[in-house]
């Protein structure tokens, strides 16, 4: 849950990225506003806007950094807090090693869980709260905490000299990872990519329609070559997950440079009456209005943090559709090579000898014996990465792709915007009101 608009603060909020040479009159006093100001404003004109609903909202959608004044105190460590605790009593796992055996391991490890639990209570108490309250906000006190809660443990009771050293390093990297995560909502943006799935099913099938009959023959030919297997027999695991990634990294990257330019599109709404209907037609918690305003939407500008916000969530979404051509593709070509690549012509192309072939599996279909092997499963994989490669060129360079892939996902990022015009729409009024006097 987000706090910041719901914060007294007595000092002034700085809109994020925004500069008064960079905005016009109404951005600069709105940047002005404080936070316990805009609170009152929001829940106070016609019921509009339950400000910490919307923000919640924001959140489950994936897109955090609507959120106004979008910060780290109250906003990304706060939600991080069921996270850290779950790490920070983890840290009771550094008293184990060959210091202690059978049950005195486990008092150890008793007595560690005690000493974290008790210095989380100390930090409660300096911090005013309850013995065994989580923090609302989370500030230096608790990140020093967390940080050297199992170092502390283990100086106590580990045997390395390095062991309290790599346990900070590590700490410092779960916290960096769970603040990038948490930053930009990873979690719920993968819940959305993933719902997305059976929506984006249908589409997928329609851009394969036409994809499929120039990337089967291309990729036939690879398959149905005896080169292709021998590398895939002499790749170990390690070789072949670096080989993936050299192929589906640049496709990552094709689908990353057009959605900054998308967005910008997206954020153009003609009339109030637009932003509205588009609202209803969401779950947003954003009430209908009887009076519609006439005049032109003062939509505030996305700052640097909302545009990666949105640009990742598209990234997402297009992802999934990505990662279904290429599971679909890799799972039609292993079921090809079941039936048309047979032992006897695996054992030429690999220059395996009888005595040395060992499938994953044997099994017979209509009376044929069919093998499965290692070497199936790479050089699908192989063709999987290379075909979502080609499909994300193909949307970045094909318009007529892009028109029939994009439909649902652009109406979901408008969604977003046409809530966040609502969202702040009481503190641009404000702004106009300020600004006048």
């Amino acid at each position: 849950m987000a706090h910041s608009s719901h914060k007294p603060d007595s000092s002034p909020v700085i809109m994020r990225t925004m500069t008064k040479s960079s905005m016009n009159g109404t951005a600069w006093a709105m940047a002005m506003v404080k936070p316990a100001t805009i609170s009152q404003v929001a829940a106070g004109e016609e019921g509009i806007i339950d400000a910490d609903a919307v923000e919640r909202w924001f959140v489950h959608r994936g897109v955090p950094q609507a959120i106004f004044h979008y910060n780290a105190a109250e906003d990304v460590l706060t939600r991080m807090v069921p996270y850290l605790t779950a790490v920070f009593l983890l840290g009771a796992l550094a008293g184990f090693g060959d210091r202690f055996r059978g049950w005195s391991q486990f008092g150890v490890a008793l007595a560690a869980f005690v000493i974290l639990t008790a210095m989380a209570v100390l930090v409660n108490r300096l911090r005013g709260r309850r013995n065994f309250d989580l923090p609302e906000d989370v500030g230096r006190i608790e990140i020093g905490l967390f940080l050297l809660g199992a170092p502390f443990v283990a100086l106590l009771f580990g045997n390395a000299p390095w062991q309290p050293v790599w346990l900070l390093i590590l700490n410092l990297i779960l916290l960096g990872v769970g603040y990038v995560v948490t930053t930009y909502g990873a979690v719920p943006m993968l819940r959305w990519g993933l719902r997305e799935v059976a929506v984006q099913v249908r589409g997928v099938l329609n851009v394969l329609s036409r994809l499929l009959p120039l990337l089967l023959l291309f990729a036939t030919f690879l398959f149905l070559n005896a080169e292709m297997w021998q590398v895939a027999h002499g790749l170990t695991n390690k070789l072949f997950v670096i080989v993936i990634a050299m192929v589906l990294i640049p496709a990552v990257v094709f689908l990353a440079l057009r959605s900054p330019g998308e967005i910008t599109n997206l954020h153009t709404f003609v009339s109030w009456r637009e932003i509205d209907d588009i609202c209803q037609a969401t779950d947003a918690p954003v009430c209908k209005r009887v009076n519609i305003p006439e005049s032109k939407p003062n939509l505030v500008p996305l700052d640097q943090g909302e545009r990666r916000n949105l640009a990742l969530l598209m990234l997402a979404a297009q992802l999934v559709q990505t990662v279904l051509v290429a599971v679909g593709i890799g799972l039609f070509f292993v079921a090809f090579g079941l039936f048309t690549v047979r032992e006897e012509t695996l054992l030429q192309w690999t220059e395996i000898s009888a005595v040395d072939f060992d499938p994953l599996a044997r099994f017979s279909v209509f009376g044929a014996e069919v093998v499965v092997t290692w070497e199936l499963f790479a050089v699908s994989g192989f063709i999987a990465a290379i075909s979502a490669l080609q499909f994300a060129v193909s949307l970045n360079s094909d318009e007529n792709y892009r028109k029939q892939f994009y439909a649902s996902l652009e109406r979901e990022i408008r969604e977003v915007l046409a809530v966040r015009a609502r969202y702040l729409e009481p503190m641009v009024q404000h702004a106009l009101r300020v600004e006048s006097t």
